[in-house]
């Protein structure tokens, strides 16, 4: 039976003088997350295969980006005879949250994932649209001029959707950030984590505080605001569940907002502005529309939607993820090791120029022609499967509403010459975003 190529320690040193020369050549804008996706995909082209066993030899893992291999380890629910969470996965989300729905499986998942549809509501318009368009509106009330700004505001919006207004702490928001950089970031975990325990302690203790109905430090007692939340549906959900292991969802649902909901936003708003047809284009979308107060308003905007998903494509906040086969499988007459190690690389599989001549392109109509099969080809914007996120239609109402609210009532505009043609760079040039608002 076939296996997979396996790379050897000359591809290793490949990598190292490729990540030498591009610090030297320019070491002002050195980006090692650039030299390693073209040294994966040069691994393809090299070996003949979409997916390749990496030995990094105190790891094997096999980088997947063929659409076909990604989409049957995602189909079906995580589980031990099957597909699970990858170790690396595990052990990062484990710091933060070891109950979280991400890196579970069997029946602890089939428990926990129905508790998340419910509070957020998957698969369809959020039973507190209203309210929460209402937060985002006065979240984004005020100037923006940087991503960070897109951050803060967005984390002011999350702590009143997933707390109810003035129930938790304005700190919390930039607690999470931090929290999540540790998850994403083994160096930084490794260097910090420990020293960071304190406000891990901190945070579990004002969710608790907010669980229970008392408020955070610094906030005041609101039981209607908190109602007409993420944890006010989640009070009434587990009311017969482990209050500890539903605890664990929030930080999840937090950083969903705070990190890469901001993120997709602000690269939405990134590319929008950069682009002076599109702009007008969802400048006329808003007009017609109707009050942006309004929910059924934000519901009708789908090229805005559209230009958020493209940007999520081209820029994904979520840039690759990891499983784990512990009995192993056979696709297409291929065999995966029991045991082996999955890596996920959605950047590489979103930017594939052989399966779509596009796919550099910023072309946000492809959400619009032909949804089904944009869909199909991009599976993973926001997951696929079993593991498709839960919070994929309130996240992208909230971004809509605050887009829609600074493009047409704060008169937003953006200059970045990289965004303003195609194709667009690969990574998202964070540092050259500034944003206009009357």
């Amino acid at each position: 039976m076939n296996t997979y190529p396996t790379t050897s320690f000359l591809d290793l040193c490949r990598l190292g003088s490729r990540l030498l020369k591009a610090a030297v050549r320019a070491p002002r804008s050195f980006d090692p997350s650039l030299v390693l996706h073209d040294w994966m995909k040069d691994l393809t082209v090299r070996y003949h295969s979409a997916n390749v066993v990496l030995n990094l030899l105190a790891l094997r893992l096999l980088l997947v980006t063929d659409q076909n291999l990604s989409r049957h380890i995602l189909a079906g629910q995580p589980r031990t005879t099957a597909y699970v969470a990858g170790t690396l996965k595990r052990k990062a989300m484990s710091y933060l949250a070891p109950q979280a729905l991400t890196i579970t499986d069997d029946a602890a998942w089939q428990r926990l994932r129905p508790f998340n549809e419910r509070v957020l509501c998957a698969g369809r318009p959020h039973d507190f649209q209203r309210e929460f368009l209402g937060h985002a509106r006065r979240a984004f009330s005020g100037p923006v001029a940087t991503v960070a700004d897109v951050r803060d505001r967005m984390g002011q919006a999350m702590l009143n959707i997933v707390f109810g207004e003035r129930v938790a702490p304005e700190r919390l928001s930039a607690d999470i950030r931090v929290l999540f950089g540790l998850v994403q970031s083994p160096l930084k975990r490794l260097l910090w984590g420990a020293i960071e325990r304190r406000r891990l302690r901190v945070l579990y203790g004002s969710l608790r505080q907010a669980w229970g109905g008392l408020a955070g430090q610094g906030g005041q007692r609101s039981d209607g605001a908190a109602r007409t939340s993420l944890l006010g549906i989640a009070r009434a959900a587990g009311a017969d569940g482990n209050p500890e292991a539903l605890l664990q969802q929030m930080p999840h649902w937090m950083f969903t907002f705070s990190g890469s909901g901001a993120d997709l936003l602000a690269r939405g708003l990134a590319l929008i502005g950069s682009r002076p047809e599109v702009l007008a284009g969802v400048r006329r979308e808003i007009a017609g529309a109707g009050p942006l107060d309004a929910p059924a308003s934000i519901d009708r905007l789908r090229y805005l939607e559209a230009c958020l998903l493209e940007a999520g494509r081209l820029f994904p906040p979520v840039t690759r993820t990891f499983h784990r086969a512990p009995a192993g499988d056979v696709m297409m007459g291929t065999r995966i090791p029991p045991g082996s190690e999955i890596l996920h690389v959605f950047s590489l599989t979103q930017r594939d120029r052989a399966a779509d001549e596009t796919a550099n392109a910023f072309h946000p109509e492809r959400w619009l022609d032909t949804p089904a099969k944009a869909a199909a080809a991009y599976p993973n914007v926001f997951l696929s499967g079993a593991r498709h996120c839960p919070g994929r239609e309130l996240i992208l109402f909230v971004c809509k509403g605050a887009a829609a609210m600074l493009v047409a009532e704060s008169g937003l505009s953006v200059h970045c010459d990289v965004l303003a043609r195609d194709p667009v760079p690969f990574t998202f040039p964070e540092k050259l975003v500034r944003f206009r608002t009357s």
